[in-house]
């Protein structure tokens, strides 16, 4: 099954390669001097887009919060699947699945980008870092050392370089198939999802490095998304069940072995999920029931039950969500219905909603520090839709960088994920 997966990805590849073929040279966009943030707080606030080029290397637009303007573009590796900042860094990292590489560089310094190589088959798409000594890179492509799983390569901050990959194989269990990974805080354990019949969650210690245990969950959970609680002693595993309702599976990372401890209910079909760190809550999308599940994440027992806040109603089909910072309220992305939700963090209950541009297919959403600006990801229309948060309308529509260089009539790149500082 996981070959037809693969079959089916290399062919919408060449599809659209073939149909840009005629549009000249591959694009390489050039980076632009910025303003360095100075020290914390910071001063100076940016947004940066990754961009999928089906044609060629992906890139990342950085967006000036104030000036809504984009100030740089970044080449990186081809097939950039994935972007994040390692916990109190400015180093900005790149999972290039398409070429088996990392990208990594100081954007607010306008600093030179690195490649890293991983190993050939590699794949890598997901990137976490819960420290700013190292980044965690999960693979999901058989690679020349695990030739029947994906694995975990670790890349060391200090010298740029992977320090180990580990396959996900333990015993007799094969993680073939992991779609995502958190880190926590408190021992430095990684997590990783494995989707397949059945599903599981794979503990790494990255010092190791080795497989501490997999934790089988039960038969019908497709484990869809992973966060770690902010002091790190949970662990929230976020399962969609068929076309039910979805469960919440709650991991001690005190416990060993490695164990559910709790559980919690969820809307159906839940596909996102995020911690709030200044409310110190957790919030899950139910993509297939339009709302989002409100949990108190700091009030977790010592058995692991975690306490319900409320569930909010929202647009149709629900796969993102993005707390603003001065705790006041949360904007929800809906795919189904082509519009962001404005949530009171109070109440629980919709203000209002912003409307997308036709077509636009958002894929992504995220909100810088001061509060003022929320960021999507329209895939479908290559631009990324700036709303301001003072009166809830579009500020502007930034356009992602052509595919090809110096082409004016070629398609553009295709924003996937945001990430701000």
């Amino acid at each position: 099954m996981k070959r037809l997966r693969k079959a089916g990805f290399l062919a919408f590849f060449v599809v659209l390669w073939l149909t840009q073929l005629s549009c000249g040279n591959q694009y390489r966009p050039v980076a632009n001097p910025v303003i360095p943030p100075g020290g914390q707080p910071q001063t100076q606030h940016a947004a940066w887009v990754l961009n999928y080029n089906p044609t060629g290397d992906g890139s990342t637009t950085q967006i000036d919060v104030s000036g809504d303007t984009n100030v740089a573009v970044n080449s990186m590796g081809k097939g950039s699947a994935a972007e994040a900042f390692p916990a109190n860094s400015l180093a900005l990292y790149i999972a290039n699945s398409g070429d088996d590489t990392v990208s990594e560089y100081l954007p607010t310094l306008a600093g030179p980008i690195t490649t890293i190589s991983l190993l050939p088959g590699s794949h890598p798409i997901a990137l976490a870092s819960a420290n700013n000594t190292l980044m965690n890179v999960l693979n999901s492509g058989e690679n020349s050392k695990c030739s029947t799983s994906g694995s975990v390569s670790v890349i060391q901050a200090a010298t740029l370089s992977v320090n180990s990959t580990t396959c996900l194989v333990n015993g007799a269990n094969v993680g073939d198939n992991p779609t995502a990974l958190a880190q926590s805080p408190f021992n430095g354990l990684v997590y990783v999802l494995n989707q397949g019949s059945p599903g599981s969650v794979w503990v790494f210690n990255p010092a190791g490095p080795s497989i501490l245990g997999v934790i089988t969950l039960p038969t019908g959970q497709n484990p869809v998304s992973v966060t770690a609680s902010l002091n790190g002693d949970w662990i929230f595993v976020v399962a969609e069940q068929g076309m039910g309702a979805g469960v919440l599976d709650i991991i001690s990372t005190s416990v060993t072995p490695p164990a559910v401890t709790a559980t919690a209910p969820l809307g159906v079909g839940p596909g996102f999920s995020i911690i709030d760190p200044n409310l110190n809550r957790l919030y899950v999308a139910n993509t297939g029931g339009n709302s989002v599940s409100v949990f108190d994440a700091a009030n977790v027992s010592s058995s692991g039950s975690i306490p319900l806040l409320g569930t909010a109603s929202v647009g149709t089909n629900p796969i993102g969500i993005t707390p603003l910072a001065n705790g006041s309220l949360f904007y929800v992305l809906n795919s189904g219905s082509n519009n962001v939700t404005v949530v009171s963090a109070n109440s629980f209950t919709a203000q209002t909603s912003v409307a997308l541009p036709a077509g636009a297919n958002p894929v992504f959403i995220a909100s810088d520090p001061t509060s003022s600006k929320v960021y999507v990801a329209d895939m479908g229309t290559s631009e990324t839709t700036v709303i301001q948060t003072s009166n809830n309308a579009i500020a502007t529509n930034i356009p992602a960088p052509s595919q090809i260089i110096g082409c004016t009539v070629c398609a553009l790149q295709q924003p996937i994920m945001i990430v701000t500082q």
